[in-house]
Parts: C-alpha cells; structure tokens; sequence
C-alpha cells in the first residue's frame, strides 16, 4: 500500500513538474528564442528532483537549488494556467510580453520574497491581566520556528541578539522548533556560542517543536540548550520566585504528551500561568485549564502566498493575537524559515508582549 501511495506520487509530481518545464520552455523559446531543448529538459529533470536528492547528498548548492526550484514549481503552478488562459482569450497574441512578465513575476518573488526573509520586524503586544502578583509589569520575548540550518547559522542568529538587545525583555521564549531538523548544522558552526548571547534578567524557556522531533536529537538539543543557559521543559511547570508559572508542553505531534489541565491541576490559579506550546491548538483546553497567556508558533504565517490562505483556514488563530474567553493567545510567524528562504504574505518577526498586572 505504502508503495502504491509513493509511486502515485512520483507519478503525480513528475506530471506536474513537466507541466511546468514545458511551460517554461515555451515562454523562453517564443521570448527570447532559446533554442537548446535537449539541455532545456536534462537540465530541468535534475532541477527537479534536486530538493528530494538534498535530502539525502547534504550540499549547500544543491539544496538552494531544491529551494529555488520548489518556489518557481509551486507558483509556475499558478501561474502558468493563467498565463495560458490570458493567451488564447487574447487569440495567441502579445506571447513576448506574456514571457517578459514570467520572469518580472519570478524576479518580484525572489527579491521581494528575499527582503520578507532576511529582514526581521519586531511586532509588539500589549495585554492587561487580572492576577495579583509583586510586579506590575513583565516584557516577554517571544521567539518562534529559528530553524537552525545550513541555510540560518551564526549571521541571523546574531540579528537576532540585536533585536532582543534593542526590546531589553525581562524574559525570552522560544516557542519550538530552535532546529531546522538534525542538530549536526548547531554543533558543526558552534551556534551555541552565539546563541548563548541571547539572554534576558528571568532567563530564556524554550519547548520542542516537531523540528526538534525529526532530528532524533532531542537529548542532544537538551543537553546544548542547558549549557547556554536555556531551560528546555518538556510538559513541565517551572515557579519562577513564586511570581508567576511558565508551563512548557511536548509538541502536538508526540502522542506521550500531558494533557494541559494535569499540567495546571495544582498550580495556583490567581498566579499568571504562561503556556509555551509550539502549535496553536487545543484553545478550549488551555483556557479551562487557567492558563492566562499561550504563546506559539509552527504556522509561519503560511510562510509562501497563498499558505497564508491555507493556515488561516486550518488554525483558529494562525498569526496574531486572539483572545480565547480569558485566554490570550499570541503566534508569531516564526523569524527563520523551512525550505525556500522566501516569504510571500507573511514577514519573519520577534514578539515583544508587554505584560501589565491589574487588580
């Protein structure tokens, strides 16, 4: 049955792949009379499953490559069908500007999608909480989905010190997914030591995400987050001085997690409990449960248009701020990426969450 199921999909995939190519072709040839076919066609069945072969052969030019190729795959699936449609309306004219605006298009999302990608925004919250406690306010960090890689090492990681050096926080969480799956990239770049610049007076929590599952190198993850400093809690409670609870969950996708209310059972409920949970799910457990603030990540916004369309119908809340009865829920779009370092529809962001305490 599994076999079945992977040859329909390479049956599938490499239909649609030369959908495309041969669309591509078509567009250079008329536009701009390029004429080598046979190169064309070897040269794009390479390209093609380059990102599958990246999976396996770790090098860094063709992973981009893989990358590059799954962004014009997935819009020349979009696009061209339009294209096409416009074309024949038109009674098979102006074919020369319809191939210039396939490449203005391409362009536009490499550059504008580039920009989106490397150029990360603070987003800044605030959020009022009944809970008595001895500090009047609380500025919290939020940091999701780093996806440490090849592709994100020791340069944005530095980026993003500067960001947090800039919103001063009182205390930092990272929301899952710190790796991008194997954690050989982390400890072959030593991004430990510049990670471990990234501090705060309460300290930094950090939870699995379903990246840090992939990799099989959760221990290993744990045992490095531990010697910079960062608490990793795995469906734990920390008490922090007795001011307020941070609780951190197992991700969604590990079937031995704890349901939310054991975690809380026995905490005291007019103390703030903030909840770490990597995938904004399970709303309706987390707010019966007395949780006051849940912060997470996993969605990426979408991360490529139109996946915004796709999380936003999938997620109750997949980027933003929602308020869940009592609950507050805040999910960051991530600040580093998964696969293609592009966005379209969505920006890479740190989460500044200014906390005041009424009575």
């Amino acid at each position: 049955m599994v076999s079945l199921m992977i040859i329909a999909f390479l049956f599938i995939y490499f239909l649609l792949a030369f959908y495309v190519s041969y669309n591509g072709w078509v567009w250079l040839k008329n536009t701009y009379s390029f004429s080598y076919k046979k190169t064309y066609f070897i040269t794009m069945f390479f390209v093609s499953i380059s990102f599958f072969l990246s999976q396996f052969i770790h090098f860094q030019l063709l992973t981009w490559i893989g990358y590059l190729w799954l962004v014009i795959f997935g819009y020349g699936l979009l696009l061209f069908p339009i294209l096409n449609l416009i074309y024949y309306l038109n009674k098979k004219r102006g074919l020369k500007w319809f191939g210039y605006s396939m490449v203005a298009f391409y362009l536009f999302v490499f550059s504008y999608g580039s920009y989106n990608m490397w150029s990360p925004v603070v987003v800044s919250y605030d959020i009022e909480l009944k809970k008595e406690t001895d500090i009047d306010e609380l500025k919290i960090l939020m940091v999701s989905d780093i996806h440490i890689s090849e592709t994100i090492g020791n340069r944005f990681i530095n980026r993003l010190i500067n960001l947090s050096n800039q919103v001063e926080p009182d205390i930092i969480f990272l929301a899952g997914d710190v790796l991008d799956n194997s954690i050989d990239p982390y400890l072959k770049h030593n991004i430990g030591e510049t990670l471990a610049g990234l501090t705060a007076p309460m300290g930094v929590y950090a939870v699995l995400g379903n990246h840090e599952y992939y990799g099989n190198d959760i221990p290993i993850f744990i045992r490095e987050m531990n010697e910079i400093n960062v608490t990793v809690l795995v469906d734990e409670v920390y008490n922090f001085n007795d001011l307020f609870y941070i609780v951190g969950r197992k991700d969604y996708s590990d079937l031995e997690r704890q349901e939310i209310a054991l975690l809380t059972n026995d905490l005291e409920k007019d103390k703030p409990i903030f909840l770490i949970d990597h995938q904004p799910r399970e709303f309706d457990e987390v707010s019966a449960a007395g949780v006051d603030l849940m912060v997470s990540g996993h969605t990426h916004k979408g991360q490529l248009f139109p996946g915004n369309l796709i999380t936003n119908a999938i997620y109750e809340n997949h980027h933003g701020y929602l308020l869940k009865d009592e609950l507050h829920t805040i999910v960051s779009s991530g600040y580093g990426i998964w696969g293609p370092p592009f966005r379209i529809g969505s920006r890479s962001e740190v989460i500044e969450i200014n906390i005041s305490f009424v009575e």
